[in-house]
Order: C-alpha cells, then structure tokens, then sequence
C-alpha cells in the first residue's frame, strides 16, 4: 500500500522522501519486463497523461485537450464560456491491439517523425458540412519540453489535426532517435616525393 517508508536529513534543512507505492509497478518507463517481455503498448507509456487536460490559447479561442476524454474549443468572458464547440470525444475502440496501426510517421518535416494517432470523434455538429467534428491527436516525442498542445489545424472544414509533444513516449523504441554509425577515420601522413620535405611531421 501507499506509504511513507523513510524520511532522512542528509544535510542542515534537506530531506530525502522515500515514498512506497504499486501504482508504479507496472509503469513502462521504471518496469517494462513486465508488460509481456519488455513489449508494451504506445498507450502504457502514455498513461501519465491519464485525468489531465491541457490548453492551448489561439486568438480568440481557447483549446482544452482532456487525455482520453474530449478536444474542445471555446471562447471566455467574465469566467463565464460565450462560445463552446466539442471537436470530438475519445473514441475508445483505439485501445483494442497494441497500438502499432496507429504510429505512423510524418513525412512533412525536416527528418522523418513517429507519431502515435489517437481519434477524437462525434464532436458538435458541423453547421458547412453536417457531419459531427472529428479530430485527430498526433502524440510526438519531445525530450527537451513538457507535455504540450504545439498545435491545432483544421486541415478541412470541421476535421482538426492537433500535435501533442510530450516525454512520455520517447523510450518506446518505435520513437527512439536513430543513431548514425560512429567510424573513426585514422589520418598518416603521405610520403613526399623524392627531393621533397614531406607534408607532416
């Protein structure tokens, strides 16, 4: 159980916590033996995000991502929200399988990018095209930030794109940076021709 096992001074005024818990047992960053072999889903590593929402503000409309739960836009006055569309709720039928069919790499960038896609759908109804908003969330590794909202599209009308960077995927080895080979060049020097001083010395 949750319990506080020792609480030490190691300096004047600094103290070290050990804190005992099994929520983290089965964590995939601190035991990934245990899911199967050292083989876990996209959405394991993603777990952290579980019961947390994220904003990102755009102009005159706010964004609130909500992990597993709704992507909606709205506008706020006086604490009160004015205007509010829901771009989509989660679509629960991603968990099924191990999440493979859903990473998938971005070939706009620079260097080639995994994403992991979650599907946000049977949002508000869309007054262009009739049809219920939809969104999709593309889950990037980002090493050096914390988890982010870095963008939302709306790449037609009523279908969003939003890039979501957080830390949390990076050591899944579908998002692990591929490392150039390292070979040492070893240089000697050239022999002068006769009469000449040669080049190195």
């Amino acid at each position: 159980e949750n319990h506080i096992q020792v609480v030490k001074e190691t300096s004047a005024c600094n103290y070290t916590l050990h804190f005992t818990t099994p929520l983290l047992c089965k964590h995939p960053l601190l035991a990934p033996a245990v899911q199967g072999k050292g083989v876990t889903k996209v959405m394991d590593y993603l777990s952290g995000l579980s019961g947390s929402c994220f904003y990102r503000v755009e102009g005159w409309w706010t964004y609130e991502f909500c992990y597993q739960k709704h992507f909606k836009q709205f506008h706020q006055e006086n604490n009160a929200n004015t205007a509010e569309f829901m771009l989509g709720l989660y679509a629960a039928e991603n968990a099924a399988g191990d999440g493979s069919k859903d990473i998938h790499v971005d070939d706009g960038s620079k260097q080639e990018v995994a994403y992991y896609r979650q599907q946000y759908t049977r949002g508000t109804k869309c007054d262009v095209t009739g049809e219920a908003r939809v969104t999709e969330v593309q889950f990037k590794c980002a090493t050096d930030s914390l988890n982010v909202v870095a963008s939302v599209k709306e790449k037609a009308t009523c279908s969003y794109i939003v890039v979501f960077y957080t830390p949390l995927i990076c050591n899944h080895p579908a998002f692990q940076q591929k490392q150039d080979p390292v070979r040492s060049i070893q240089c000697y020097p050239a022999p002068a021709p006769a009469g000449e001083q040669p080049l190195l010395t």
